[in-house]
C-alpha cells in the first residue's frame, strides 16, 4: 500500500467534504479532533501528505494532531502504517480512512446536553430527549430553592419574578456560593446608602458579586452617627419616663 491517504471508506467525489450528523453532534469530539477528521476526508485517495502540510493547513501542533489521531484511531476512523526504507530511517505515515459505523449510539447519555443527542436510533432520541427534560426540570426546581435563599439575603425586595429570571441567567455564569458571598458582602457594606441600593435584577445582570467594597462615603457615615445618636436619646428619654413613673 502507497504512502498518503488510502481512502477504504469511499463515497462520490463532489468538491466538498462530507462528515456524518452523528460526528457533529457527538460531544467526545473535541475541537482538534473534528478538524483533523474533516482534514483528512477532503483529500482523495492516495494523496502525499506530510506533518508539515497538515500543520500549515489546520494550524495544529505536532501534539495535537498526535492526539487527535489517537481519539480517532480509537473511535474507528483511522489507522496509521509507517514502513522503514532501504536505510532503516521511517518513511512517511500511510493515513487509512476507515467508515467506524455511524449507527453507534453516543456514550454518556447521562450527561449529554440537550442539543448534543442525535443519532440514527430514534428510540435512543426519545429516551435522550425524556432524560435531558428531567434534568432540565431538577435543575430549575434546583435553581428556585436558591433563589429563595438569594431573595431571603438580599437588601432590597422588588420585582421579585425579573430578579428570579436574572438569577437563574447568573447561575450559568457563576456558582451560587459566589453569589451569596456576594449579597452578603453588599448587605453589610456600611457605605451602601439603602436609597440607592441596585434592584436584585440589576445587581444579578452586571454581575454585582465580583464588586469591590463602595467608596467610604462621609455623608452616609454622618448621616449613621445622627440615627445613632437620635437612638440613644430615644433610649434616654424612655428611661427616664420609665424612672418618673
Amino acid at each position: 500500500m502507497s504512502t498518503g491517504i488510502n481512502r477504504i471508506y469511499k463515497s462520490e467525489s463532489t468538491q466538498f467534504t462530507t462528515v456524518p450528523n452523528w460526528v457533529v453532534r457527538d460531544p467526545n469530539y473535541s475541537p482538534n479532533a473534528f478538524r483533523l477528521l474533516a482534514y483528512l476526508l477532503s483529500h482523495s485517495d492516495g494523496y502525499e501528505l506530510t506533518y508539515g502540510q497538515i500543520e500549515r493547513q489546520t494550524t495544529l501542533g505536532r501534539y495535537a494532531i498526535n492526539q487527535a489521531a489517537k481519539f480517532l484511531i480509537e473511535e474507528g476512523w483511522l489507522e496509521w502504517e509507517q514502513e522503514k526504507g532501504a536505510n532503516g530511517q521511517w518513511l512517511a505515515k500511510t493515513w487509512i480512512l476507515k467508515d467506524p459505523n455511524s449507527t453507534v449510539p453516543l456514550r454518556n447519555e447521562s450527561t449529554t446536553e440537550s442539543f448534543h443527542y442525535g443519532t440514527v436510533n430514534g428510540h435512543i432520541e426519545n429516551n435522550l430527549l425524556e432524560k435531558n427534560t428531567n434534568k432540565r426540570n431538577t435543575l430549575l426546581e434546583d435553581a428556585h430553592l436558591l433563589f429563595k435563599e438569594f431573595w431571603k439575603e438580599y437588601p432590597r425586595k422588588l420585582d421579585k419574578g425579573k430578579a428570579e429570571r436574572a438569577f437563574k441567567s447568573a447561575l450559568t455564569r457563576t456558582s451560587f456560593e459566589d453569589i451569596i458571598a456576594g449579597v452578603i458582602r453588599y448587605t453589610n457594606d456600611p457605605n451602601r446608602n439603602p436609597e440607592f441600593t441596585k434592584y436584585p435584577a440589576t445587581w444579578l445582570n452586571a454581575d454585582s458579586w465580583d464588586n469591590d467594597p463602595l467608596p467610604y462615603d462621609p455623608r452616609l457615615a454622618k448621616e449613621t452617627e445622627a440615627q445613632e445618636n437620635k437612638r440613644k436619646l430615644d433610649e434616654y428619654m424612655k428611661q427616664q419616663t420609665e424612672m418618673g413613673n
